[in-house]
């Protein structure tokens, strides 16, 4: 053998003996070919959850843009409007229209135009501060523009929206600006001493508490469109104003709160919402759901998309304003504006449905100003100018409605908090129709079927065996980790399968582990969507509040699924996994679940009993405590489905599964080792 020859043997034993000393990858998607690298086609297996939510919001949307291109004549026009506005607007019967109160707490003089500084009550108790821009030269009665605000914590103070309103004051109209709930003077949870919000920003003022109302089965959309209603009905006790000659407009988030009013109330004639109309389909592609009031309850789910706020209204006029390099895409609203002209057309007026478009990103421009300024001169009946003109704002404190600043610290009223518990009223459900309920409620199907469990490798950890699978299933959405944990020398003992909140590798950091293994039994854990290496660490939207993502919770809420709902289907996965692996299979199956992987296993099992014995460690709260605390624990209701409190709770669930046969051990400590070992080991 010469030189050569031996050095490159020497050469491949060293390089073999490195290469095997160095601690094998824990990643079930390592694809075993040196550093972090992992199988090509899982590379992006961390976005499961969402991938989840938007493959059921594609399907649901193509289902219903085959309904909508079905659609011809005017009489079908109006079957289908009846129908949506109902998906839309059939929520709001829960609300009762009350007295007003309405008050003018102060007036502001300038040399054309007054401002009435108005306070009312949308419901009882529940303060909506407004301006009324009244023009001293004007029409007898005159046309008036409702202007809803984007998200500034200045509601309409803000100088980008004054500037707007002045301008159509200048022109003539009678603008009436008021603050949405959690911005302006109108936040939710105000902090007395500083003046600011104790959750955050108006997104997240939003959120916080439009989380919690999805837990009772409402959307915060609801309290804003009802609060849009109230202006109006506010409008109607105003002589000065033409109620056959109302406009709306609003940019972002006051688009929104344009969309949904005028689609709600047919009193709004001319609508112009304004950097905010798109698709569901091309939103979710892009920046995904958004912040609580722009997620109508089960919308997608309902058949809703955002070309149905424009269907209802037709033929009233309504101009669609973008930029193009709007965050919301701008493809979406160029598709959503052909389908739009459809029933128009079959109305007999194509020409009320307009759109502009300019360059810009999230703004307002000038040329889109001006369009805004001419449609309402046209369609209001108020000839005039569209120029665009300079305008000097008031001071945020000139604007005050309220003593303070704020109405939660000037009044002793109504919060959203307080609201959404006076409207609450829960369903009985008998205990044979719990399954359905459940599965109905969190968005369960079962359809997702095992096709593979692809077998990765194995390593030891803390004197264990691991061996490393991925589920594949038959929707090809996501890879499901597991790891299969034993002891390499005895492992007769019974089946245990643990559901950790934080996935698979968390329960090595639990000395019970140790101990189930050392008794002979096998652990299987796994990742459910959301955990471990299925999480997202990246993900990022407007509704993330301390942390907790909760836009994924609006986006499965919009398809009728729930965050507990599709990690159970994920636990369904597991299921057929351990009754189909043959060294698993004979086994006596256990599970044990901690903390808030309990709310996905109570909906797992409820509807498919498969466990013989349940060890519950650090048992949530109920979603009822979540529901009566103003300061609600995001993390816990992350893992609640919306619209359960309807109907049921943890404890209902875990009481189901005891008289359907299941053993149930609790346990508020893992001290408790070995009376769960106990536990599980009797017969």
């Amino acid at each position: 053998m010469n030189r050569i020859s031996t050095l490159l043997i020497l050469s491949f034993f060293i390089f073999l003996q490195n290469g095997l000393s160095q601690e094998t990858p824990h990643s079930v998607f390592n694809a075993n070919r040196g550093g972090d690298q992992q199988w090509l086609t899982y590379q992006d297996n961390h976005r499961a959850l969402y991938r989840v939510i938007t493959n059921q919001a594609f399907h649901l949307l193509e289902e219903r843009a085959a309904k909508v291109l079905e659609i011809h004549t005017a009489t079908d026009w109006k079957r289908y409007q009846k129908e949506t506005k109902t998906a839309l607007c059939g929520s709001l019967a829960k609300f009762k229209k009350t007295p007003l109160n309405a008050r003018t707490t102060g007036i502001l003089e300038r040399e054309t135009f007054t401002v009435e500084k108005i306070l009312f009550e949308s419901h009882p108790g529940f303060y909506v501060t407004a301006g009324l821009f009244l023009p001293k030269k004007r029409q007898k009665p005159a046309p008036a523009v409702i202007y809803a605000c984007g998200h500034t914590e200045l509601g309409f103070r803000s100088e980008t929206y004054q500037h707007v309103i002045l301008n159509l004051v200048e022109k003539g109209f009678i603008v009436l600006a008021f603050d949405p709930l959690g911005q302006g003077e109108r936040l939710q949870y105000p902090n007395a001493e500083t003046g600011k919000s104790r959750v955050g920003s108006s997104t997240k003022e939003h959120s916080y508490a439009g989380v919690q109302n999805l837990l009772s089965g409402t959307s915060l959309t609801d309290y804003f469109i009802w609060d849009g209603i109230r202006v109006l009905d506010y409008l109607e006790t105003r002589p000065e104003v033409d109620m056959n000659r109302i406009g709306m407009t609003g940019r972002s988030g006051g688009g929104t709160q344009t969309a949904q009013i005028a689609a709600c109330d047919q009193r709004i004639y001319a609508a112009a919402p304004e950097c905010y109309i798109t698709s569901f389909k091309r939103l979710l592609q892009s920046i995904g759901p958004q912040d609580a009031e722009q997620n109508p309850y089960n919308a997608i789910a309902n058949g809703f998309d955002h070309a149905d706020y424009l269907h209802i209204r037709a033929p009233k006029p309504t101009l669609v304003i973008t930029t193009t390099h709007d965050f919301f895409s701008i493809q979406g609203a160029r598709e959503t504006f052909a389908e739009v002209q459809k029933p128009y057309t079959a109305f007999g007026k194509p020409e009320n449905i307009q759109m502009v478009e300019d360059l810009g990103v999230h703004e307002s421009t000038r040329n889109n100003r001006e369009s805004l300024y001419a449609f309402f001169q046209k369609h209001l009946e108020l000839p005039g100018d569209p120029t665009d003109s300079k305008t000097a704002p008031f001071a945020e404190e000139e604007l005050w409605v309220t003593p303070t600043g704020q109405v939660g610290t000037s009044f002793d009223g109504e919060t959203v908090f307080s609201l959404s518990r006076n409207y609450f009223a829960g369903k009985k459900v008998t205990e044979s129709g719990l399954p359905e309920i459940v599965a109905q409620t969190a968005g369960i199907d079962f359809q997702r079927k095992l096709t593979a469990a692809v077998y990765t490798g194995k390593f030891t950890k803390k004197d264990v065996l691991v061996q490393k699978y991925f589920l594949e299933n038959n929707r090809e959405d996501y890879g499901l980790p597991v790891y299969v944990v034993s002891n390499e020398n005895e492992n007769s003992g019974k089946l245990v399968v643990w559901f950790h909140p934080e996935g698979k590798e968390q329960v090595f950091e639990e000395p019970l582990l140790a101990e189930l293994v050392q008794d002979g039994h096998t652990v299987v854990c796994a990742d459910l969507p959301g955990t471990g290496e299925l999480n997202d660490p990246e993900f990022s939207g407007d509704g993330v509040i301390q942390g907790i993502p909760f836009n994924y919770t609006f986006g499965a809420n919009l398809v009728g699924k729930s965050i507990p709902g599709i990690q159970a289907g994920a636990i369904d996965l597991v299921h057929q996994f351990i009754h189909t692996e043959e060294e698993l299979a004979g086994k006596e199956k256990i599970a044990v679940v901690q903390g808030l992987a309990t709310s996905a296993f109570l909906h797992f099992a409820t509807v498919k009993k498969s466990f013989g014995k349940a060890v519950f460690l650090n048992f949530p709260n109920s979603v009822s405590d979540l529901f009566n605390d103003e300061f609600y624990n995001p993390e816990e209701a992350f893992a609640v489905a919306p619209g359960s409190l309807l109907y049921y709770d943890y404890p209902a669930l875990t009481e189901y599964l005891s008289a359907s046969g299941v053993g149930v051990f609790m346990s508020e400590k893992l001290s408790d080792n070995r009376k769960i070992i106990e536990f599980i080991n009797s017969r």
